[in-house]
């Protein structure tokens, strides 16, 4: 009896405790990385000057995903940052996301990630008025992952809005936060996403800046983690959240003014913060890195300013005329299960991502038929296969379908849906 006792103790425990990791998340603008203009030039922002910046902040920082604002349209840039900075040396294990510029733009965004933690998906441009707002998607390595057959996605939405503070930027930053927001409802695209990037905001009134936060849907509204509305311009009483600029005096490059904007910011969707679906916001992570406070219209470089290693304080004046934003996120390594679970009176196993050809094992009490259906992300039926009986082995090849996310259904006799799960091709 004892023993028993202990094994389901054992058993009870083994479920409900978890493990906890956690994702770094970085969101910088670069000032024009890669992309030469009449201001910023190759003697005054040349990225081989920048690179070794660079390269200083992501190792101190660590980023497990690295979001980026004015990067050069240049696919040679985006690969030369990725071999260069990210992957220098003994570091090999950044990937970067797929281009995505309908605009045409000279100024892109572009998303690096740690592949030993992230695996990612695909991008979309989910508007392209100035330039495109990127949705990434990404999802957890989970270590369970090929036994629980599910993980926590990690959805970043990455924008460079309209600058100036006049009627025509703070009409652009409104037309582009709106047709973003309408994008996501209409695709019913909520859960563990963030709305990062450059907002080029001056106070948290703006109707760009209220279409995030104060979205008429609930559901979809975005969360400043640090709570801070306000008038954010050139007022003192926000020194700790300014993010632009580092430099006092301008070098027909980066701006000057020293500390007096809050430009850059990542929100996070409800879900993020309630943890709802396996990752929270980790309390008190969010941080404009080089900020300590004490740099109201200064350069971040004067005087003194302890909140980071001289180094990095160099770097972050030398590179760019803002700060980047690091936030982290806690990881609930015991998802959910999809496969291997009763659902219906079935016992349903498959691999997950999948290489080419998706395996699938179903266990039921009932031998009667029922179809396997796969549909795209779209809502396209792309697959449709019949099986019967109550210990079905199959497989169903996917090596002609792009990679991404699927939905797998399984239906019974009469067209009700018994089982319904996501699954990834890569």
């Amino acid at each position: 009896m004892k023993k028993s006792i202990l094994i389901i103790v054992a058993v009870f425990t083994s479920i409900f405790s978890f493990a906890q990791d956690e994702i770094i998340m970085m969101q910088y603008n670069l000032l024009n990385y890669g992309n030469v203009t009449s201001y910023c030039t190759v003697t005054n922002n040349s990225y081989l000057d920048k690179e070794p910046y660079l390269r200083t902040l992501v190792q101190y920082i660590k980023p497990d995903i690295f979001t980026v604002n004015e990067l050069g349209s240049s696919t040679f840039i985006h690969q030369r940052l990725l071999d260069s900075v990210m992957n220098k040396n003994s570091v090999k294990q950044y990937g970067k996301a797929d281009y995505i510029n309908t605009n045409g733009s000279d100024l892109v965004n572009m998303l690096y990630y740690n592949k030993a933690k992230i695996v990612y998906v695909d991008a979309q441009s989910i508007q392209n008025t100035v330039r495109d707002i990127v949705l990434y998607r990404l999802y957890y390595k989970s270590p369970n992952l090929a036994q629980d057959h599910d993980t926590a996605w990690i959805n970043c939405i990455v924008a460079h809005l309209k600058s100036s503070n006049n009627a025509d930027g703070r009409n652009k930053r409104d037309i582009m936060t709106d047709s973003a927001m309408k994008y996501l409802t209409e695709y019913n695209y909520k859960g563990n996403y963030m709305f990062m990037g450059d907002f080029n905001v001056y106070k948290s009134s703006e109707q760009g800046y209220k279409n995030l936060v104060e979205y008429s849907d609930v559901n979809y509204r975005f969360i400043d983690p640090i709570n801070t509305p306000g008038d954010w311009n050139n007022k003192s009483s926000f020194a700790d959240v300014h993010t632009q600029s580092t430099h006092s005096s301008g070098n027909g490059c980066a701006a000057g003014g020293g500390l007096d904007d809050r430009f850059d910011f990542i929100l996070i969707s409800k879900d993020i913060k309630e943890g709802n679906k396996h990752i929270t916001y980790k309390a008190n992570s969010y941080k404009a890195i080089g900020n300590d406070g004490n740099h109201f219209n200064k350069s971040i470089n004067y005087g003194t300013n302890n909140s980071v290693p001289a180094n990095v304080l160099d770097a972050l004046y030398n590179h760019s005329d803002h700060l980047p934003i690091v936030l982290k996120l806690e990881i609930d390594n015991t998802v959910s299960s999809i496969g291997n679970i009763a659902a219906n009176n079935l016992i349903v196993n498959y691999q997950n991502p999948i290489d080419g050809v998706l395996d699938l094992s179903i266990k039921s009490d009932n031998t009667g038929q029922r179809t396997i259906e796969i549909w795209s992300i779209t809502g396209q039926l792309v697959v449709s296969k019949i099986v019967s009986g109550n210990n079905i082995n199959t497989n169903i090849s996917l090596e002609n379908f792009a990679n991404g996310m699927y939905v797998l259904k399984i239906n019974n006799k009469d067209g009700i849906s018994e089982y319904t799960a996501k699954i990834i091709k890569q």
